[in-house]
């Protein structure tokens, strides 16, 4: 995720650990987070918001996201996070999403994967990255049109929707006619009643979208 601004000044942290893990992506410190235990990990979020109060309201969601066998539990805890953090620090968010959408992808859930999606996208966006924003939603795309995969309808043309519209914020007129005419035969589809519109691949190749880079 590109930047172009601090995104969250710390004058001192309660864990140089888990802040190193953070710079390092989401499954280290994720991994980091685990083998520093719930109490700390809600602490160091806590005290990066600038909120060291809110430790103890962070806790249960905290131990959900760690603990938890249940993965919808787990989801929920992921996610409840993450919109806590959003806006405030949005690198934290980013690595939560960025578990949530892999706890998704595990799980074969578009919804979860599609919620995650949105945001990661939108935080992408906000940092002035249309194309890696625009990227999430091809990830999604590609993963729906693998055998087996299934999706509501609309959350395809959603995502079609979204890289249309981030192709156009980039100026590039040819990938928008490319994903405009992509999503024209998406919904075709979709309104002659075919039930690759719901699941499957419905493009006649095989070869997996990529973005305009």
């Amino acid at each position: 995720m590109s930047d172009s601004r601090p995104i969250t000044p710390i004058a001192f942290t309660l864990s140089p650990r888990l802040d190193a893990s953070l710079a390092e992506g989401w499954e280290a410190w994720e991994s980091a987070a685990r083998a520093a235990g719930t109490a700390a990990v809600a602490g160091w979020i806590a005290q990066r918001l600038g909120q060291p109060q809110l430790k103890a309201e962070l806790q249960p969601d905290v131990e959900a996201f760690l603990d938890a066998g249940d993965p919808e539990e787990r989801a929920l805890a992921i996610a409840d996070l993450a919109e806590i953090v959003e806006g405030h620090d949005d690198v934290l968010a980013d690595a939560l999403w960025e578990a949530l959408l892999a706890l998704g992808f595990e799980q074969e859930d578009p919804d979860t994967i599609t919620e995650a999606i949105s945001h990661l996208a939108a935080i992408a966006e906000e940092h002035g990255d249309a194309l890696a924003a625009a990227e999430y939603h091809v990830d999604f795309l590609n993963w729906r049109r693998q055998e087996g995969h299934s999706s509501d309808p609309e959350a395809v043309a959603d995502a079609f929707d979204e890289i249309v519209r981030l192709a156009d914020a980039e100026g590039n007129p040819q990938a928008v006619a490319i994903w405009e005419y992509r999503l024209a035969t998406f919904i075709r589809l979709e309104e002659a009643g075919d039930e690759r519109a719901s699941a499957g691949d419905w493009e006649q190749s095989p070869i997996a979208f990529e973005s305009w880079e």
